[in-house]
């Protein structure tokens, strides 16, 4: 078969298969931190043996494997789909109204952690190219699955590493993460601060003999909103600027000689790590003109580039086709407000948006469910956008069509 029909997919859609392989996925406490992804990563293994793929095991730290399983459909460009098998601790049990790894189904609805961050989208994935086998659907290419450690803790001993290693550089990615099956086009770039304010330490019955350290940080936190560029992006918006965490000081009739904060500040496409620091700094020298005796000092703790891609790029029109077709509803284009690990796919060279069933926001809670129904169509989806970019005559089709990223700067979703 060249082209299949949503039809013909949900003609051979196995439901009772696509949730027993969510729910032992589930039944796993992937959990990381520590990162305890050994299991996991060994079922999903299996699966991809079973659907026929050539199976590698790849290992940034002893115990947390990163699977990478390729299937080779002869000449053509190399489509990934990167999810992950890590998940978030369950935490206190008694929160949850059903046991966190119990994978309990409650008519429509799987529960537990990781059903849709993001055991579920895999779950589609081996779906998806199950349907594409029974289908006996025509692809020219190599569909590669890569199911990563680590993405909770930012993904850099999981897809960073299989990057950075060059074991992994496909020309097109999807990456599984809940989405409610709206296709993220662009996401949000991350960069952490700290900074430290040093003042002199005196008795607190006399603050004109010592430096405050944290009456300084004060007036550096006031000034750091006012450094954000009056720009948005149309569908990742504004960039954002949160102080997370302060500490400083001794005892309350101390004088603190030492602060502290941490700065979490998103940017968005045509802002760079360099021009976001430049904003902190400005924000510091500002405050100096209150407090010309201000000392400070600014580090970089953490810094991920924002991305988009064209909503007019092949891997965009064709998953939206595929989701409308999946659906039979109108499909929606969103950007992501935190980060993922399609950042780093794009930063090898890929086109890359992501997608899959499940709600974001109850992502990370005690509430943690999937629509099985939703789950259904992910897999849909995924097969006809999997069929359409490995198509003999897609834009892909004998290489790479070039990123399609175009840096923006004018006048969504997951967090992280």
């Amino acid at each position: 078969m060249r082209s299949p029909s949503a039809a013909d997919l949900w003609a051979v859609l196995d439901r009772e298969r696509l949730q027993s392989r969510l729910a032992r996925l589930v039944q796993i406490p992937s959990e990381n931190p520590p990162g305890n992804e050994l299991e996991a990563a060994e079922l999903t293994a299996g699966y991809c043996r079973e659907l026929g793929f050539d199976v590698e095991l790849h290992e940034a730290d002893a115990g947390r494997p990163s699977v990478v399983a390729r299937r080779s459909f002869g000449e053509g460009p190399t489509l990934a789909f990167c999810s992950h098998i890590d998940v978030v601790p369950a935490g206190d049990p008694s929160l949850w109204r059903v046991p966190p790894y119990g994978a309990v189904v409650e008519g429509d609805i799987l529960h537990g952690r990781g059903s849709a961050d993001a055991k579920g989208p895999i779950a589609a994935a081996l779906e998806a190219v199950a349907l594409l086998l029974a289908a006996d659907v025509d692809m020219a290419g190599t569909l590669e699955l890569d199911l990563v450690a680590d993405e909770e803790a930012m993904g850099f001993r999981g897809a960073g590493y299989l990057v950075e290693q060059g074991i992994v550089a496909p020309d097109v990615a999807v990456v599984g993460e809940p989405t409610s099956l709206r296709v993220v086009r662009a996401q949000r770039g991350a960069n952490w601060f700290r900074i430290y304010t040093h003042g002199l330490a005196g008795h607190g019955s006399a603050p004109e003999r010592g430096i405050n350290a944290i009456k300084h940080m004060a007036e550096i936190v006031l000034r750091l909103e006012e450094e954000l560029p009056d720009v948005a992006h149309d569908v990742l918006g504004a960039p954002t600027l949160n102080v997370g965490t302060i500490a400083g000081g001794e005892k309350v009739n101390i004088i603190p000689a030492a602060c502290v904060i941490e700065v979490d500040r998103r940017t968005i496409p045509g802002e760079t790590g360099e021009s976001v620091r430049a904003g902190i700094e400005r924000a510091v020298e500002r405050a100096k003109e209150r407090f010309p005796d201000l000392n400070a000092t600014v580090e970089s703790a953490f810094s991920c580039s924002p991305f988009e891609v064209s909503d007019t790029s092949p891997v965009v029109t064709a998953a939206i086709a595929a989701v409308g077709d999946a659906t039979d509803r109108p499909p929606e284009i969103i950007g992501f407000r935190g980060a993922s690990d399609a950042r780093f796919l794009f930063e090898a060279g890929a086109d890359v948006i992501v997608l899959g069933p499940g709600d974001i926001a109850l992502a990370h809670t005690a509430r943690e469910h999937i629509s099985l129904d939703e789950l259904a169509q992910g897999a849909v989806a995924y097969a006809l956008t999997f069929a359409r970019l490995l198509d003999a005559d897609s834009a892909y089709a004998g290489g790479s069509a070039g990123s399609v990223g175009r840096p923006v700067v004018a006048s969504g979703e997951r967090d992280e």
